[in-house]
Formats: C-alpha cells, structure tokens, sequence
C-alpha cells in the first residue's frame, strides 16, 4: 500500500514538472510571437522555475532542484525578458526536460557538468568582458552588498550563482561542485564561518575551495575560520584582492 502511494506521488510529480516545462515552451513561443510583452513573460517564467524547484526539493530530484535554482537565479536581476534571452530560457527548460528523463530512467545526470554549459548570467557589458569557466557560488543575504559583490565579481569575468541561506548552501555545493564558495561572516541559521568549518570538515566537499568575504568591521571576528580559509577584504581593490585569493586557492 505504502508503495504504490509513493508510486502514485513520484508519478504526479514527474506529470507535474512535465507540465510545466510545456508551460515554459509556450511562454517563448508567445513571447516571441509577441503575445506576451517582456514583464508578463519574466512574471510566468519566474513561476513556473519556482514551481519546478518545489517539487524538486519535495520528491529528492537532485539534479533538478540544482538546476532549477540556477534558472531562479538567472532571472533574480532581470527586468524583462527580451526576445534575444529566450534562447537562453530554452537552454534552462531543455536541461531540466533531460534531468527529468535521467531521473525517470533511473540514469546518472552530471549535473555539474551541465551547470558550466548554461547561460551565465549576466549584468554587465558582455562585449566588454571575458566570461571565464570559473564557477563562484556567492553566499550572501539578498540586498545592496550583495548585489554590488556579484556585479564585481560579474565584471570580473566569473561564472556566479547566488544562494541566500549557508543551509540551502550545503545542499546545493555538493551536487553543483563550484570552483569557490565565497561566503559572508553574517548569515542567518549558519552562519559563514560555520559553513566553511562544515564543507571542510565534510569528505565530500573537503577540496572545495572556500574563502570568506568581509564587508565591514563587524566581520573582523574569524578566529574559528579554518586555516585554509583564506578572508577577502571588501573594498575598492576587491576585484585584485579576489584574484590574489584565488591564486592562492589555486583556482587561477
């Protein structure tokens, strides 16, 4: 009995993220046949992600929650959506339409792997800049210092994902493997140190190379910081302070 209820959910799940995908195709073609303007777009494009995400985090469908709160986060900034982002729209939808049939299959998904193929995001002058393959997951709480750091490090030419919360953190690194965590001292639940003092303390996530950002005085206090956690110094050398600390971690 119990079995064929958890049957039952698992299929309603697949249907339901099935559903929306659909919806997600229909959204580009109306964008783009301009039935729906930028705004309405962005505003069924958020919803449906977000749906997706949900179900995700509740049937343990690893890969596409990961790639889910990629795609949330590509749109976080953006005010519309034009007709030139639909492709890359189509990207988020098609890979996690090929991490439902990987699930469904009982198949290996890299997800890590997918994640370095998707549009990074933008908010900066693209023609301007060189976007490496470094992938730099920034642990901040949403608001002006975070959005200053990750246009920095956007200009910077790094791959960014934002996530709000240390314990969304620690489920996330583990399947998104990204090259760096950067960390704030001040977090709510977890706070950045404790995060650090997790991911090294952990087999899994040992190598992944973590620092801490600093953006005031009150972030002075690191003494339970690990020694190979290295501090970066928020301020108007941020951009050279953040290479020097990745030489140092050996991700440049």
């Amino acid at each position: 009995m119990v079995d064929d209820i958890l049957l039952e959910l698992r299929n309603e799940a697949i249907d339901t993220i099935e559903d929306k995908l659909g919806s997600l195709n229909d959204i580009i073609i109306k964008r783009r046949s301009g039935v729906y303007t930028g705004t309405e777009s962005l505003s069924k494009v958020r919803l449906e992600s977000h749906s997706i995400k949900a179900v995700a985090a509740s049937f343990d469908m690893k890969a596409i929650l990961v790639l889910s709160h990629r795609f949330e986060d590509f749109t976080f900034d953006m005010k519309e959506i034009s007709v030139e982002d639909l492709s890359s729209i189509q990207a988020f939808s098609d890979r996690i339409a090929e991490a439902l049939e990987a699930f469904i299959n009982d198949r290996t998904f890299d997800v890590a792997e997918v994640m370095r193929k998707l549009p990074a995001k933008g908010g900066f002058d693209e023609a301007s800049i060189t976007v490496s393959n470094i992938e730099v997951m920034l642990v901040m709480e949403p608001g002006i210092a975070t959005k200053i750091v990750t246009r920095e490090l956007l200009e910077c030419g790094y791959r960014i994902v934002n996530v709000a919360s240390t314990l969304d953190a620690l489920v996330l690194i583990p399947q998104m493997k990204p090259d760096c965590v950067i960390t704030s001292r001040v977090m709510p639940e977890l706070t950045g140190i404790d995060l650090a003092c997790a991911l090294k303390a952990m087999p899994t996530t040992r190598a992944t190379p973590v620092a801490l950002i600093a953006t005031d005085n009150k972030d002075m206090r690191t003494d339970d910081l690990p020694k190979n956690v290295p501090v970066i110094r928020k301020g108007s050398d941020f951009g050279n302070d953040v290479a020097d600390v990745f030489m140092e971690l050996g991700i440049l």
